[in-house]
């Protein structure tokens, strides 16, 4: 009986590591740069907040030299008009600005034109590689502690089941009087 129990612990424990390797291996941080644009012609500056429900945006994912994927957030402020509405500026393609709220074709068109042309920078690259890098560390982290955790758990598991047959004279003949 003892002998089933270990076999069972043995396999729950093997499962236990292949789900963490699996988790690890197949892990997608969520890393993400977020660039403000405060108005056709401005810059993009890094920030670290995009009001989302207020501002215009646009989400691209680049990959780095390594094939890793990461997401860049351009957030194009919005600036409140004479009528209380959200306005995100934008320039046609004859070179007119002109404001519109953020879901309309021409500031689309204009995010995704803007976001077609915003170069991927080496600091950008740099930046998210050591990023990614650190949250693949922290995900090893968690799947070994999560391993062994669980390793334990089954280790204990089968000795306290062992100091229990081994406590009952009933129990540990059962397979004897046959």
């Amino acid at each position: 009986m003892f002998d089933g129990i270990r076999r069972v612990a043995a396999v729950l424990s093997c499962i236990a590591v292949i789900a963490a390797a699996v988790s690890i291996w197949n892990e997608k941080p969520p890393v993400e740069f977020i660039y403000q644009i405060d108005g056709v012609d401005k810059p993009a500056v890094v920030v670290d907040y995009c009001d989302y429900n207020v501002h215009g945006s646009r989400g691209l994912f680049r990959e780095t030299d390594h094939g890793r994927t990461y997401r860049v957030t351009l957030c194009f402020l919005a600036y409140e008009s004479t009528d209380g509405r959200m306005l995100v500026e934008y320039k046609d393609a004859d070179g007119v600005i002109g404001r519109n709220i953020r879901y309309s074709d021409a500031v689309q068109h204009y995010m995704r034109r803007t976001g077609e042309l915003l170069d991927q920078t080496p600091a950008e690259m740099r930046a998210a590689k050591k990023e990614l890098d650190m949250q693949r560390r922290s995900y090893r982290v968690a799947g070994t502690i999560f391993t062994l955790a669980v390793l334990l758990f089954f280790w204990l598991f089968m000795q306290i089941v062992g100091l229990m047959l081994n406590s009952m004279p009933a129990l540990r003949d059962i397979n004897h009087g046959e």
